[in-house]
Formats: structure tokens, sequence, C-alpha cells
């Protein structure tokens, strides 16, 4: 499909979705997750704070949304052994 000066139109709108309008952070933000989890995973400890029973159809979710206790793990001071 053209127009008058010959350009081709594309009528589809598809923000933050991809092809010529991809979010430009996207990349930024996958990036600042994997840090996140990085030092979630090294420096807590987490559990359950009340029990919570997935479900999987459509997808996969928990009624109470998985509540969580989040614990810092003590860091060693440093030149101790």
């Amino acid at each position: 499909q053209g127009n008058a000066s010959g350009v081709a139109q594309n009528s589809n709108f598809m923000p933050y979705g991809g092809g010529t309008r991809l979010c430009a952070g996207s990349e930024l933000a996958k990036l600042e997750m994997a840090i996140f989890l990085h030092h979630l995973v090294l420096n807590f400890r987490w559990e359950l704070a009340e029990p919570d029973q997935a479900f999987v159809y459509p997808f996969v979710d928990f009624p109470k949304g998985l509540p969580i206790r989040v614990h810092r793990i003590a860091q060693e001071e440093e030149g101790e052994e």
C-alpha cells in the first residue's frame, strides 16, 4: 500500500511490541531484572509467609500472590578467616 508520494504506509500499531516501535528500554529492563535477581539470590533467603496453592490454567498463578518473607544473609567481615 502506498500513497501519492510512493511511500509505503502501515496502519498496524504495536506499542512496545516489536518492529519499528520496539521499546527502547526493554533491554535495560531485562538487565536490571537480572542484576536484581543476582543480588537477591546471593544475599537473601526467603520462605513462604503463608501456604499458597498454584493453579496452572491458562497460566501459572497463585490465588494469594505467593507472599514471601525475605531475610538478609549476614555478611562476614572482610579479612576474617
